[in-house]
């Protein structure tokens, strides 16, 4: 048993010490942070700062698996003629600008369940791109170690989620600023993340 431990941990390591696997798995992560926060938000912002009704709350929020679908849609009809390191960072860059579009607008004094819900679409449209694209990625670092990358993935994608919405929860006021500030954030990271894998492949690493 210990030596089955002592392999795993080598494996781990010997995936996260290649640059284009970490961001792999760091995108998809931190996109997914932007989606949880913007559910947890969303939900506390419809029925209290919005005042509206926990139904009108489900109809928008099926905006959400909408925009998976039709990412993830496009992404499987692209398979094969655009790289995956242009899929993923398009996917992030699809993130980036909800996100700021989003911001901008409820800095500015503006919030309707638009706002809130459009944008969301948007992202999830980005990690229906994106995350295919990133697990395939993932997978492909370290061939024999695939299946190992791929519970990595999946573990990077429910922790960050789950990290990012628990400090919007730590430091929500009741208003949609701290939502902003969790999201930006994630976007940067996100687009950040997905860079990597496609200027690893200009430079021929």
């Amino acid at each position: 048993r210990q030596a089955k431990g002592g392999n795993y941990l080598r494996d781990y390591l010997k995936l996260f010490s290649h640059l284009r696997f970490a961001a792999y798995v760091l995108q998809s992560g931190f996109s997914s942070g932007c989606f949880y926060t913007m559910a947890a938000a969303s939900a506390f912002l419809m029925t209290g700062y919005l005042g509206r009704s926990a139904s009108e709350f489900g109809s928008y929020f099926a905006m959400f698996p909408v925009g998976f679908f039709l990412g993830n849609l496009i992404s499987s009809r692209l398979s094969g003629r655009v790289s995956i390191e242009t899929m993923v960072i398009i996917g992030g860059a699809i993130n980036f600008v909800a996100i700021s579009a989003q911001s901008a607008l409820i800095l500015a004094g503006h919030i309707s369940p638009l706002i809130l819900f459009v944008p969301g679409a948007m992202i999830t449209f980005g990690q229906g791109l994106a995350l295919p694209n990133s697990t395939t990625g993932a997978m492909r670092v370290i061939p024999s170690l695939s299946g190992t990358a791929s519970g990595i993935g999946v573990f990077c994608q429910t922790f960050i989620g789950a990290l990012c919405a628990q400090i919007y929860s730590s430091i929500s006021d009741g208003t949609p600023l701290s939502m902003v500030w969790v999201t930006s954030i994630c976007s940067v990271l996100t687009l950040g993340a997905g860079c990597i894998p496609y200027y690893l492949k200009i430079r021929g690493k």
